[in-house]
């Protein structure tokens, strides 16, 4: 089975390097709701931001987010003004934000100036690796809009001290399935892959398996992404995205230690296989 849960909130271009962390958890929600961690176990895989994160593996609550292995993984999967708002004496205040002037491209007119390449990090370190490095995008003339409408925002505000009830324990509660579900897909052999720009995705044993018996030599024997990803694709690799694909690619030297893992997983499944055979 696969799946897909909301962790963070960024929208990043599909094929930006992933250079920004994942949202801090506040000091408060740290010192109010503590961390719950669980035992250390060697199952499953786990990437973050297409980079494999090699077991054993510890996941732990940290405050409003997950961490793994000390390593956090998502953004405030509940946002700790949600937890806020559960106590006596809160209140929201509404403002209004100015929206900055956005830039539109421009029509395009009849006899264009010759067009000025632009700097693509993300194509730049691509090309480091490509036998056929792709032509620099062309910029295009841009005209300035005039600014939107001010945007309200709202603000939680709250002078007391906080205490657990029943709202705020139920939230917890909540926080706490979504860690033992991500433990407990790992335990039995999944696979997670966590992103500062895409939803955490989850794979049960059965597409993990296939996933590490492909990737390494997908990883291993191409150095083109569109190469990459129809690799992918035409190994039964199709329930992570692009953006999941290209991390990746980014990060695909680590065929060696997937190799080394896929090996041991291998050894793990013959012995799983004639302990069953037991009587």
């Amino acid at each position: 089975m696969i799946a897909a849960f909301l962790v963070c909130a960024s929208a990043f271009a599909a094929d930006a390097p992933a250079k920004r962390g994942f949202e801090q958890v506040p000091k408060q929600a740290l010192v109010e709701l503590k961390a719950t961690i669980g035992k250390p176990f060697t199952a499953g895989l786990v990437f973050i931001d297409g980079k494999f994160l090699p077991p054993p593996y510890r996941v732990e609550r940290y405050g409003t987010a997950l961490r793994i292995n000390g390593q956090q993984v998502t953004g405030q999967i509940i946002r700790w003004d949600e937890f806020l708002k559960t106590q006596s004496g809160v209140r929201v205040e509404q403002s209004e934000v100015p929206v900055p002037a956005t830039v539109d491209p421009a029509p395009a007119a009849p006899d264009p100036a010759p067009a000025v390449a632009t700097d693509d990090l993300s194509d730049d370190f691509d090309d480091l690796f490509d036998d056929n490095p792709k032509p620099k995008k062309k910029s295009r003339a841009a005209v300035k809009k005039e600014p939107s409408a001010p945007a309200p925002t709202t603000k939680v505000v709250f002078s007391g001290e906080f205490s657990h009830n029943q709202r705020s324990k139920a939230l917890l509660d909540k926080l706490n399935k979504i860690r033992t579900d991500i433990e407990i897909t790992l335990r039995k052999g999944g696979s997670c892959f966590f992103g500062t720009r895409y939803s955490t995705v989850t794979a049960d044993r059965g597409p993990s398996d296939m996933f590490l018996a492909a990737m390494p030599k997908v990883m291993k024997e191409n150095s083109n992404f569109e190469a990459f990803s129809a690799a992918a694709r035409s190994k039964g690799i199709t329930y992570l995205s692009e953006t999941v694909l290209r991390d990746l690619f980014r990060h695909r030297l680590d065929y060696i230690q997937l190799q080394e893992r896929a090996k041991l997983v291998k050894e793990e499944r013959k012995w799983e296989t004639i302990l069953n055979a037991i009587p």
